[in-house]
């Protein structure tokens, strides 16, 4: 993995936030990926198809704004920092966190590691 072609991927993974489109999904990742969603749940996702249906089953986030700063590419290992704000129907949600992703030869993600906190609207 080189800084371009995690940069890229970065930007294939907000896309497929914005699409919500399965088959995005999956091209992201490799065939017996980890989906982690933080360290003190005990629910994460594995493989391909998995990760998949987790994700489209969250839906399509009306008002979806991202970004994306790729911090590190160090071999197959890329670190990135991402801030993701939608609307729900309570107002305005702000996600801000980590990610740390690892890749395979094919440029897929393995394992997937985030890190994040929320800012939901008040009452």
């Amino acid at each position: 993995m080189d800084a371009d072609s995690f940069h890229d991927w970065l930007e294939r993974y907000f896309a497929a936030w914005a699409s919500n489109d399965p088959d995005q999904v999956r091209a992201l990742f490799g065939q017996d990926a980890v989906y982690s969603y933080g360290p003190f749940r005990d629910d994460d996702a594995r493989g391909r198809e998995e990760i998949a249906r987790r994700w489209v089953g969250g839906g399509v986030r009306p008002g979806l704004r991202t970004w994306f700063e790729p911090l590190a590419v160090d071999g197959e290992r890329g670190v990135a920092r991402w801030r993701v704000s939608f609307d729900d129907q309570n107002g305005r949600v702000e996600l801000d966190g980590i990610l740390v992703l690892d890749f395979d030869a094919d440029g897929r993600c393995t394992l997937h590691r985030e890190w994040y906190h929320h800012r939901e609207p008040g009452p």
